[in-house]
């Protein structure tokens, strides 16, 4: 005898519900205790137990896939009301943002989060305290949470209710909260809180005999300007506001803090480690401190990219930039100098950088284009690309043959020049590296494969009869030497071309800059005629004409960037 029973579920459906009823019945439990009715001590234990859950990623996609965050965040509202709550809750806000690729943050969370951040840390006579048994266990049961998703920025020491909600709020990026994030960020305040921290870190940056703590502000800072860049993207109002806070605070720590950089970057330089260039009479007493110099290398791009969008297209922040001390030579010696001091694949990004940047500062600046122009600058071999004094392979070897043979009619020109004589410099060095990287790049693709004798057997006379014996070698060696050979040879292609782009965009941003100091001033014209083959402007036009088809292929029609290169096209052809 035996029963039907009909309708029975697949193992995994079992098992999904089971699962599914799990999170509804833990979820509904910690709930209960997150109430305003509940005891303070029970919510607090409630939030914690909650966190717990919430560090395993499973749990936190069932959360979110249900959209009980925005609720669990709506129950705590009144969490800054009550000291150990705010802790309890900004823990739990930095558990959730461990999640990098989600972001359901409403208004009201992102509120709660910077209302944390304002707490007040003394929390002396407050009525609401738990004893102070009850608020170290608290504390110890945060801090041991903190360590199973730990990230080297989080001080475990520190544990308080604005530095968690400060780690919660900088791992959020305005690409995964949409437009809404970058105005609800500023309208709450929440701009208001990083800018004072990146003032804060940079203020400690001057104290180098800590270099634990040196490296830690200048990770700080660096995080910050992150964010700061991402809610600065073609955003004019939140670029305005920055700009305004406090007397320009972020334009005066920023160009502080790019001061800083590039006077670290020579002493703990990562490129010239063990590197026959620290032999040649420069002193390099910090060559050792690798992580030093990779976080300075770091901090110095987005220190440089937040200047870069609050300069973009707005007369207002180029004015505020450019009054801060040494800051436009400082820019100069992030395109000419400092390229030397860092690994080889950051160079493009620094020049190309720096190069942005002094664009932004002189195209609507008249002031800081005499500033630049009346700077004296030593046009020697170590300010340009060091491969000329150290190359690398023989394609550098090459291009320094040939830059030394071409400059041979420029050597009458006195060493201590202006910035345009050596920015002119730089763009015939990267011209002429670009050709020479295209014409390697055709070689290579224009070499036919030689085809290959074929080695699986031999013809062999057998009765009388020839006939192809196969041979007892392994063919597929024989298939496999070939195909590594096309792929190195496709690698060193695809590496030729990469070569070739970035130095035309170097060549061409360069070309623009140039072209933006030569607008309205003919003796700036004259000052670069003198130093151009020929004194031909027609190399700088063909080269800008060329970019400007790269960007009309892959960015949008009519984009300021676009105009500028159009504009001064036309004017280095009719000067």
């Amino acid at each position: 005898l035996y029963t039907v029973v009909q309708h029975v579920k697949h193992f995994n459906d079992v098992v999904e519900f089971g699962e599914n009823q799990e999170f509804t019945d833990d979820f509904e439990y910690l709930e209960t205790g997150l109430k305003s009715s509940q005891p303070l001590n029970t919510r607090c234990l409630s939030i914690i137990s909650l966190a717990t859950r919430c560090a395993m990623p499973s749990f936190r996609m069932h959360l979110r896939a249900r959209g009980k965050v925005a609720q669990v965040f709506k129950i705590l509202s009144d969490a800054p009301q009550h000291p150990n709550l705010a802790l309890c809750t900004a823990a739990l806000m930095y558990i959730l943002s461990r999640d990098r690729l989600n972001m359901d943050l409403d208004r009201a969370c992102l509120e709660l989060m910077i209302k944390l951040l304002e707490l007040d840390q003394d929390y002396s006579g407050h009525q609401d305290q738990l004893t102070a048994k009850e608020v170290e266990k608290v504390k110890e049961k945060i801090r041991k949470l903190c360590e199973t998703v730990h990230n080297k920025h989080l001080d475990l020491e520190n544990i308080t209710t604005g530095h968690l909600a400060m780690e919660a709020l900088l791992s959020l990026t305005s690409k995964r909260a949409g437009d809404w994030f970058k105005e609800e960020l500023q309208l709450l305040g929440g701009l208001d809180h990083i800018v004072d921290k990146v003032k804060e870190c940079v203020e400690n940056l001057s104290q180098e005999d800590d270099k634990e703590k040196l490296v830690e502000s200048l990770w700080g800072a660096e995080r910050c300007l992150r964010v700061l860049e991402s809610v600065t993207v073609q955003n004019p109002e939140n670029q305005g506001y920055l700009i305004a806070y406090k007397d320009s605070q972020l334009i005066v720590s920023s160009a502080r803090a790019l001061r800083y950089c590039e006077d670290m970057i020579q002493r703990y330089s990562r490129a010239l480690n063990n590197s026959s260039l620290s032999s040649s009479g420069v002193t390099l007493p910090h060559c050792s401190f690798s992580n030093v110099g990779k976080a300075v290398e770091d901090c110095m791009r987005a220190v440089i990219g937040v200047l870069l969008n609050l300069t973009h297209d707005n007369e207002w922040g180029s004015t505020k930039t450019g009054e801060q001390e040494q800051l436009i030579i400082t820019a100069l010696n992030c395109v000419l100098r400092v390229p030397r001091y860092i690994p080889q694949e950051q160079r493009f990004d620094v020049r190309v950088l720096g190069l942005g940047l002094l664009i932004n500062l002189v195209e609507y600046s008249s002031r800081n284009r005499h500033c630049l122009v009346d700077m004296e600058f030593s046009v020697d071999d170590t300010c340009l690309e060091d491969s000329l004094k150290q190359p690398a392979d023989p394609t550098q070897v090459e291009t320094a043959a040939q830059s030394a043979e071409t400059e041979g009619d420029e050597a009458d020109t006195p060493k201590p020049a202006g910035a345009l004589a050596a920015l002119v410099k730089l763009f015939l060095e990267r011209e002429r590296a670009a050709i020479l990287a295209e014409a390697k790049t055709d070689d290579l693709i224009s070499e036919a494969p030689k085809p290959a004798l074929d080695q699986s057997g031999e013809w062999q006379e057998t009765s009388g009869e020839i006939q192809w014996v196969a041979s007892e070698t392994n063919d597929n060696q024989t298939e496999k030497k070939e195909e590594e050979d096309e792929e190195l040879d496709l690698n060193k292609a695809l590496q030729h071309a990469g070569k070739h782009m970035e130095d035309s965009i170097v060549a061409s941003y360069t070309a623009l800059l140039l072209g933006c100091l030569c607008q309205g001033s003919q003796i700036n014209v004259t000052t670069v005629r003198q130093h151009l083959p020929k004194g031909d402007f027609s190399i700088m036009t063909e080269m800008l004409k060329k970019f400007l088809s790269f960007m009309n292929l892959t960015c949008a029609m009519g984009t300021t960037g676009q105009k500028s290169i159009s504009r001064v096209i036309d004017y280095l052809e009719h000067c």
